[in-house]
């Protein structure tokens, strides 16, 4: 295919191919994630916390690993009142804004030096309320979505996701720099209500019903009648569970390949969350100011995750999800090498814009083929709860990974760190060719 048609093409499928409101979907899941993780990480590393205290803090992010376990309810009830007013997704969505408005607010009024407990709490608060919204949103990534256009939608809404990202840790240090961290969270809370106005905009999803939709309608009717419900309340909530959770995830366990795709969910992304937890404190120990990681890594790595997440995208869409995750995934351990590279140059500014270019956009690519994986997977009537299901095994490993990276970081030494960090994706690509090998022969 000559070079001319493929762009023609590329644009054709992102321009014309009716996706770009996923953009703001992404945008608005992607501001709170950072203001829990990485940007935290910077706060008490600028407040002379240990590594291994910052890894630990990963912990604190259970509630949004665990919304697999509300998320049935979120599928099938409705919030007091605002549903009522905007749709049942809007009105949770708008409801877990609120919420992450009083989390990061919280945030923002406590010393980490002399309140670390108030601080886990509304850090815990805001990853509970981020999940929640998460939920919310899912139906709308896949809503009118044919299979074939899962790579170019998860493209759009990584660079959505990327964006908001952008726009909550660059202002974030920025004001951080100046002005400090308090008034930087402050401000942080405030700008949820941007997003708020973006989910006005949309309308409610639609909801279809599928052939596995019918087939776990049937699978709850045969529950109802083996069980003996004495109150309501109990029925409702065992109920919603069995449907929206259990039976999914039975349809699910009767793939082949089940166990090796739980793997792979674990394991596809360990090093990029290593690699990622770990970068911040790394370029701050090579001597980056808050300004200099702002204006690199925050500005040109965002742009660079952007290109990454497009092109990963149009990756899929031409060559299959799992032949576009495999080399993803190698191209993106290799790329890890440019921290070593880093760690030899140290504190120089050109190097640093070629390391997180290499990460960012391989970065971006990643997480696009991973989540056009995780679309695949989900049964489209009750793709929130098992989205959120297989999202928790997700975190699960990033979860492991990422509090144990400080601790690792500190006993190797920044240099076996990161020259470590490539052997992790090794597991996971094994398995991926493994299953292109059973695959029939692709077609381009």
């Amino acid at each position: 295919m000559k070079f001319a048609s493929v762009l023609g093409d590329f644009f054709r499928v992102y321009l014309c191919g009716g996706i770009l409101n996923r953009f703001f979907i992404g945008f608005t899941c992607g501001i709170p994630f950072l203001l829990r993780l990485t940007v935290l990480d910077l706060w008490l590393k600028d407040c002379g916390v240990s590594n291994t205290v910052i890894g630990f803090f990963t912990l604190l992010q259970w509630p949004f690993a665990l919304k697999f376990l509300w998320a049935p309810f979120i599928e099938k009830t409705d919030f007091p009142l605002l549903s009522r007013i905007f749709g049942r997704r809007r009105g949770w969505a708008m409801a877990s804004q609120l919420l992450l408005f009083f989390g990061l607010l919280g945030m923002s009024s406590v010393d980490p030096k002399t309140g670390m407990g108030t601080l886990m709490f509304f850090v815990s608060l805001v990853a509970f309320a981020d999940g929640c919204q998460d939920m919310a949103l899912y139906a709308y990534q896949l809503n009118k979505a044919s299979t074939k256009m899962f790579g170019p939608i998860a493209g759009i809404f990584v660079s959505g996701y990327k964006t908001g990202m952008f726009f909550s840790k660059s202002i974030t240090l920025y004001i951080a720099h100046y002005f400090g961290w308090n008034l930087a969270y402050a401000s942080m809370a405030f700008s949820i209500f941007l997003c708020t106005f973006f989910i006005l905009c949309m309308d409610e999803p639609e909801v279809t019903r599928t052939n596995s939709g019918k087939l776990i309608e049937k699978m709850v009717e045969s529950y109802e009648k083996k069980e003996n419900f004495r109150f309501e309340f109990i029925h409702f909530i065992k109920t919603t569970i069995y449907e929206c959770l259990i039976c999914p995830f039975k349809i699910f366990m009767k793939r082949k390949d089940w166990i090796q795709t739980i793997a792979v969910i674990i394991l596809y992304r360990a090093g990029d969350r290593m690699a990622q937890k770990m970068a911040k404190p790394f370029y701050m120990d090579t001597g980056f100011s808050k300004l200099e990681i702002a204006n690199v890594v925050q500005i040109f790595g965002t742009i660079a995750a952007l290109i990454g997440g497009i092109i990963g995208g149009y990756l899929v869409r031409q060559f299959g999800i799992n032949r576009a995750m495999f080399m993803a995934g190698a191209v993106h351990a290799v790329g890890c090498f440019a921290y070593v590279v880093l760690f030899y140059a140290g504190h120089n500014v050109e190097m640093l814009y070629l390391t997180v270019f290499i990460e960012n956009i391989t970065c971006g690519a990643l997480a696009t083929v991973f989540i056009a994986f995780l679309y695949n997977l989900c049964n489209r009537d009750y793709a929130a709860t098992q989205y959120a299901l297989l999202w928790s095994f997700y975190e699960l490993g990033g979860t492991v990974f990422r509090t144990f990276s400080g601790m690792i970081a500190d006993f190797l030494g920044w240099k076996i760190f990161f020259l470590s960090i490539p052997i992790t994706f090794v597991p996971s690509l094994v398995i991926i060719y493994r299953m292109i090998k059973k695959e029939a022969p692709h077609c381009h």
